[in-house]
């Protein structure tokens, strides 16, 4: 009987070790005395669900997921009011498996410490001055956008001051994976390049390193940069009076279409996803300009970075009354059309040539519409 007690002890002892908190600190300066903390799984490239922490006495402790995750740690605002999220590199905190992770602070300007990574980026000093120039400026241009017309030009030397402080934080960071290229804050800062640089350093860093914890990240990186000159190529084509390109994807009933399917009417073709709030946004307007145009051009929405049962469920909730395509989260069509941004919608005339490309929500759409059918 002894015996299996201490068995069941020692079991609920190893439990707990697997368990155990893992993030933990004192943070200043939260009125509604709870925070939020965001989690985005690096390994898996999807967001996990965030937790909501009580605040006691200022101090909090939780338990991480054993996964590369960033995660962002919010004020939760008081009343009814949505938490203003802007999670830049400045703000974000990186957690590799097996860390102990304590940040400190001010809710706006958070210490984290305690682990291998935040030790060796402690030591970059002149990166940390150039985050701290950055986060400067930028807390300085928030307080001008205000009024972005009035400060207009203010704004602007600002944007270019910034620009500045960026390029210098790529060299800075280059000369850490030249001197420690077997470090994680090299691993780190090559993740926080443009796509160029990022790929260009990956193969400078040791091989332990790059095939360790961060060896996911790196991979979307890579192919990431692969896809974007691709759609840099693409885009050399997507001119007006050009073909546009022909896809194959499924419809809502699991029928396969083509572009050549509508050849015969003008065509727009929307990418968009349900995740996408300009998207929803727009979808009223679509529906007014589908009913007046509908007889001359085909509405086509392409759902994209979805899975099927979101788009089945949009496509219902939101009634959309044209043709939906599924594209999921494949990238060729996307590729092929250079889409950049969500939604990017696609004129197309009769004869399967190109019109125009318009990214964003925007009224030049409807204004061409009306220019090309008013008078017909």
């Amino acid at each position: 009987m002894k015996t299996k007690f201490f068995s069941l002890l020692a079991a609920c002892l190893f439990a707990g070790s697997l368990f155990a908190d893992n993030l933990f600190g004192k943070v200043q300066g939260v009125e509604s005395g709870s925070i939020i903390i965001y989690k985005f799984d690096l390994s898996k490239g999807k967001a996990l669900k965030p937790d909501t922490v009580a605040l006691k006495d200022g101090t909090f402790s939780v338990t991480l997921p054993e996964s590369l995750l960033r995660i962002n740690i919010m004020a939760k605002p008081t009343g009814n009011s949505m938490p203003a999220l802007m999670m830049t590199a400045r703000n974000s905190y990186i957690f590799i498996p097996g860390d102990q992770l304590r940040v400190n602070g001010d809710i706006h300007s958070l210490t984290p410490s305690g682990t291998r990574l935040y030790e060796e980026l402690g030591a970059c000093r002149e990166v940390n001055e150039l985050w701290a120039k950055a986060d400067s400026v930028q807390r300085a241009m928030g307080s001008y956008y205000r009024d972005q017309e009035k400060n207009k030009e203010v704004l602007n030397r600002m944007l270019t001051q910034l620009e500045g402080i960026l390029a210098d934080q790529v060299v800075a960071a280059k000369e850490v994976v030249a001197r420690q290229p077997g470090s994680l804050a090299a691993a780190y800062l090559v993740t926080q390049m443009p796509l160029p640089d990022a790929v260009a350093q990956m193969d400078k860093l040791s091989p332990e390193i790059r095939q360790g914890t961060f060896k996911p990240v790196f991979e979307k990186l890579r192919n990431d940069y692969e896809l974007a000159q691709k759609r840099a190529e693409a885009q050399k084509s997507l001119v007006p009076g050009m073909k546009a390109p022909d896809f194959r994807l499924r419809d809502i009933k699991g029928q396969e279409c083509t572009l050549a399917d509508f050849k015969g009417k003008y065509v727009l073709l929307d990418f968009w996803g349900t995740w996408c709030g300009w998207c929803i946004k727009g979808i009223p307007q679509m529906k007014e300009y589908y009913e007046k145009y509908k007889s001359l051009v085909e509405f086509v929405g392409i759902c994209c970075n979805d899975t099927e049962d979101k788009w089945r469920n949009g496509v219902s909730k939101y009634t959309l009354p044209w043709t939906n395509l599924y594209n999921g989260y494949d990238r060729e069509v996307t590729t092929l059309y250079a889409v950049s941004g969500y939604p990017t919608k696609v004129l197309i005339d009769p004869e399967g040539n190109l019109v125009q490309i318009f990214v964003g929500e925007s009224q030049e759409l409807y204004q061409k519409l009306d220019q090309l059918f008013t008078n017909l």
